[in-house]
């Protein structure tokens, strides 16, 4: 793997845990400064792509690399390493339920051990651009759907880290909201941030960096 390289994924094989062949040698690369868009169905594969994208579940062939370390099981510090690097929205990236949206949004430069000035910094520039300032105090409960997502986009991103993945992030909002975030992606995509974005359908408008790639027979095409 070159030292461009973010993600590198060779011959993966899956079951699903009912033993049916989710993945069947499916290859995929991703260089710094570029994107992808893996549109795929409903039980496709995009979820158990995400568990193996940040380590939570391994293939039974193949292998997988981050930032040019390959990870499979028994390497738990490498693993929990590399996720600090992975910003995550939708899917399995939930809100921790007893955090507000301030406590949220701030969790990876706590992680980072970042100094408090630069995280008071980050966090009202966050809280400005997606217009959360009146629900930095509430728990994740009170907030609507689409304030969860920009909160969850605003967590994804406040650490600048090299690799975003986006889980459905657009599925079901609303034309404004849709476009709101589509011009979010679009300015971190021309800042040479690297993003997966997983979906049931073709996003309305590209992306600038980005390749399109669909989940069809267990493998990218």
């Amino acid at each position: 793997m070159s030292t461009n390289t973010i993600i590198e994924l060779n011959n993966l094989y899956l079951k699903s845990d009912r033993g049916e062949v989710v993945f069947k040698d499916l290859n995929f690369k991703l260089t710094a400064g570029q994107s992808a868009v893996i549109v795929g169905a409903a039980g496709s594969g995009k979820s158990l792509l995400v568990e193996l994208l940040i380590g939570r579940r391994y293939p039974k062939s193949g292998s997988i690399e981050l930032f040019g370390e390959i990870i499979k099981p028994g390497k738990k510090r490498l693993i929990k390493q590399m996720r600090r690097k992975i910003g995550g929205v939708g899917g399995l990236f939930k809100l921790v339920p007893s955090y507000s949206v301030a406590e949220n949004i701030l969790y990876p430069l706590v992680l980072a051990a970042e100094r408090k000035k630069v995280r008071k910094e980050q966090l009202f520039k966050m809280l400005t651009e997606f217009s959360l300032l009146k629900q930095a105090g509430e728990l994740p409960h009170n907030l609507t759907r689409v304030e969860n997502t920009l909160v969850q986009l605003a967590r994804a991103t406040i650490a600048n880290q090299p690799l975003i993945i986006i889980d459905e992030l657009l599925a079901g909002l609303d034309q404004k909201t849709y476009q709101r975030i589509y011009d979010y992606l679009v300015k971190l995509s021309l800042s040479g941030r690297s993003m997966v974005i997983l979906s049931s359908e073709k996003l309305t408008k590209e992306l600038p960096n980005t390749d399109n790639y669909t989940i069809m027979n267990g493998a990218l095409v």
